[in-house]
């Protein structure tokens, strides 16, 4: 599966996805255009339809209305976070989360006063489907004006 966390500022994840018993790399989370920063676990053909929804919009796709489907974290550019999985979307209202198969390492790491990069790294060491590298971006966090 993966791990993908969120601490607050930077979301992370591995980059492990595999076929039977062979594992490859990819990149699990995307910056979009407009400044959010998106990542999924599961299913990885169902993982990149969810990334193309939600960096471009349109019909939510009909796989997560399969027996495949992936669980999608979704930070705007206020830092607000969203999880989506099968069939519902929600607000994330803790400081950290992490989502995938190795989240409880990397919840546990977070809890400890760890960045989510240190998070993922500790999960790759525990989890065997998490590995092959981690990637993070950060989020870019908009200036404030004030008013004179």
């Amino acid at each position: 599966m993966t791990t993908i966390a969120w601490d607050g500022t930077t979301l992370t994840a591995d980059r492990r996805i595999s076929s039977g018993t062979v594992t490859y790399s990819t990149t699990k989370i995307r910056r979009t255009a407009d400044g959010r920063l998106i990542g999924a676990t599961g299913d990885f053909g169902v993982c990149g339809q969810v990334l193309d929804w939600l960096e471009n919009g349109g019909a939510r796709p009909a796989c997560q209305e399969t027996d495949r489907w992936a669980t999608a974290l979704e930070i705007m550019p206020n830092g607000t976070c969203w999880m989506h999985n099968r069939d519902s979307r929600w607000r994330v209202e803790d400081p950290f989360v992490a989502v995938g198969s190795g989240r409880d390492y990397a919840m546990a790491v977070m809890a400890l006063g760890h960045d989510a990069m240190q998070a993922v790294e500790i999960a790759a060491r525990f989890d065997p489907a998490t590995g092959n590298g981690i990637d993070g971006l950060r989020l870019a966090v908009e200036p404030v004006k004030l008013v004179a």
